[in-house]
């Protein structure tokens, strides 16, 4: 099955991998540990293992396109504070199953801001998904007394944080046309490092095991993102959609393994329309491809 893989669908398996392995240790840190502390330890972390990368590729620390890559940073803070709340107030499967509705965002806005196709199919399989992110989420003014019980404020974080993932994503397919991976990793860490202490409130000294867990966060998280980055930098986002949703699959195993949170039935049949929909725009999207360039030939 590796081996069928192709090299940029590789990378975003191995980065889906570690980050759902990140995602854990949040959930689980979260308990005690701030949302922003936690991010702080990761933005740290995460500067000292882009210089480290960086220095061995020889290449410049702060890139070329030094605005684009400011903005990215600044996207990419919200983003990773949006991720990190959902996840330590949510279940971890329902809060992944929101957060990686990204694809279909991503979609769009590639559609609007990049100029690529997006046809009838596809738009129905945006449909599809959507309907996903709605069933898991289980609004009251829509399912009424069937509405789900999950913190509202969670409930919004997460779905703010769909939002500046997907922008954050079609800026690092943007930027990995010209810039070396770690520099594009670079900046969000520098923009968490030295902002999140004005955003933080009530931070507590950690534990020896909460230290440990600090840094499996950061060490899983930033070789998740790098490999992820990698994987966006050589193949499209409609070949790899496939492998990014998998992270679903990862959340359940590992909340239903080492959390006790099972999914109900409205959570899995969500992820199903969720996971359905983005494979679908994976397979037009490649479909498409094939097709433009048999015209061509």
């Amino acid at each position: 099955m590796w081996k069928s893989l192709t090299p940029g669908m590789r990378y975003m398996l191995l980065g889906t991998f570690l980050f759902s392995i990140g995602s854990l240790f949040i959930k689980i840190a979260g308990e005690r540990i701030p949302t922003m502390e936690i991010l702080f330890v990761r933005g740290v972390v995460g500067i000292g293992f882009c210089w480290f990368i960086v220095r061995r590729a020889g290449v410049g620390m702060f890139g070329s396109r030094r605005m684009l890559l400011a903005a990215r940073g600044i996207v990419g803070f919200i983003a990773l504070f949006a991720e990190f709340y959902a996840i330590v107030h949510l279940p971890l499967a329902d809060a992944i199953a929101i957060l990686f509705s990204h694809p279909v965002v991503v979609a769009i806005l590639a559609w609007v801001v990049l100029g690529e196709r997006l046809n009838t199919k596809s738009m129905m399989a945006v449909f599809t998904s959507l309907v996903g992110v709605t069933v898991v989420c289980r609004p009251s003014f829509i399912f009424g007394g069937a509405g789900s019980n999950l913190d509202p404020l969670a409930l919004t974080v997460a779905l703010v944080g769909v939002g500046f993932i997907s922008v954050a994503i079609v800026t690092v397919r943007t930027l990995a046309k010209t810039e070396h991976p770690a520099v594009v990793m670079f900046y969000p860490p520098l923009i968490i490092t030295l902002a999140s202490p004005f955003f933080a409130s009530g931070w507590v000294f950690p534990t020896l095991v909460e230290w440990a867990m600090l840094l499996c966060v950061a060490i899983f998280m930033n070789a998740g993102q790098y490999f992820m980055t990698r994987g966006y930098a050589i193949e499209s986002a409609a070949r790899i959609s496939a492998v990014t949703c998998l992270e679903i699959v990862f959340a359940a195993i590992w909340g239903a393994s080492f959390l006790g949170e099972i999914p109900d039935s409205w959570t899995i049949a969500g992820a199903v329309l969720i996971i359905g929909g983005t494979l679908a725009i994976g397979r037009f999207g490649r479909d498409e491809v094939k097709s433009e360039s048999i015209q061509d030939s």
